[in-house]
């Protein structure tokens, strides 16, 4: 028990240097700046939440972080997976995004494919690194580049049509700079992010493993809170929950014993 007591701290702290000198590399590496940017308070980060970091409280009470910005986006050409295994019975897995096909590159074949709606924030360094070593990068889960587009949520449709809006005038861009022998990149659409897929290849191409409804239930909590599209937000109370043993599972009780901590109504030990 000593012996495990005194190897916990140290794992942690080789998690916290491992996912900082996972950040810093990307951010130092010359295809990864523009997913990040510089400001007098230090480096930033774009991060598009998904699952349940979607829901602010996760951020601010679960993880302890502050967010600069926060808004409504969307991912094209992924699908919202959860192949992430977790505890069976318990919390059965997380979600994650695989990507369909390359959505980096301006590609109108982005739009017959499925989006993934969330919350794009803007992190500092300190709070991204935050993310990474709470995620379980890079053993759960690896960073994965990708552009979304930001939009103003209305319950209805606001993200689907600025979907539409954006690949219908970057594609008009591109064909009158080809015409005037200019050269837009293809790549100048949406903003750029990072996100979270699964780590493993075994587990990108296995079947999902359906979650509790506890996690669920904060995932459609994070999407009502930022007024995501309901088309989407009506796929994500359609899914088949997972078998739990205790209730519909975890996820919201942690949630409530972060929020009631944080109120000083659950005061730590």
């Amino acid at each position: 028990l000593k012996i495990m007591i005194s190897v916990i701290p140290c794992f942690s702290s080789f998690l916290v240097l491992l996912c900082g000198h996972h950040v810093r590399a990307l951010a130092n590496s010359p295809s990864s700046s523009p997913t990040s940017s510089s400001f007098s308070g230090g480096r930033t980060y774009n991060y598009f939440a998904f699952g349940s970091n979607m829901a602010s409280s996760t951020m601010i009470n679960l993880r302890n972080l502050s967010p600069i910005a926060s808004t409504a986006a969307v991912l094209p050409g992924h699908r919202l997976a959860f192949n992430i295994p977790g505890v069976p019975g318990v919390e059965p897995s997380s979600a994650a995004v695989e990507p369909l096909l390359d959505s980096n590159e301006y590609n109108p074949q982005l739009l017959q494919h499925d989006a993934v709606h969330g919350v794009l924030y803007k992190l500092s360094e300190e709070d991204f690194v935050t993310i990474c070593r709470t995620e379980g990068v890079p053993f759960a889960y690896v960073l994965h580049r990708c552009r979304v587009i930001p939009y103003v949520g209305d319950k209805k449709s606001a993200g689907d049509e600025r979907l539409q809006s954006t690949f219908l005038n970057h594609s008009s861009s591109i064909e009158n700079s080809t015409s005037n022998g200019n050269n837009i990149k293809r790549t100048e659409w949406g903003i750029p992010a990072f996100t979270l897929r699964a780590a493993r290849k075994e587990w990108r191409k296995s079947e999902d493993i359906p979650p509790s409804q506890s996690y669920l239930n904060v995932l459609i909590r994070g999407a009502e809170e930022f007024s995501l599209d309901e088309e989407y937000v009506a796929k994500l109370k359609s899914m088949p929950a997972g078998k739990t043993w205790l209730g519909g599972g975890l996820a919201e009780e942690m949630l409530r014993v972060a929020e009631g901590r944080k109120n000083n109504k659950f005061p730590p030990f």
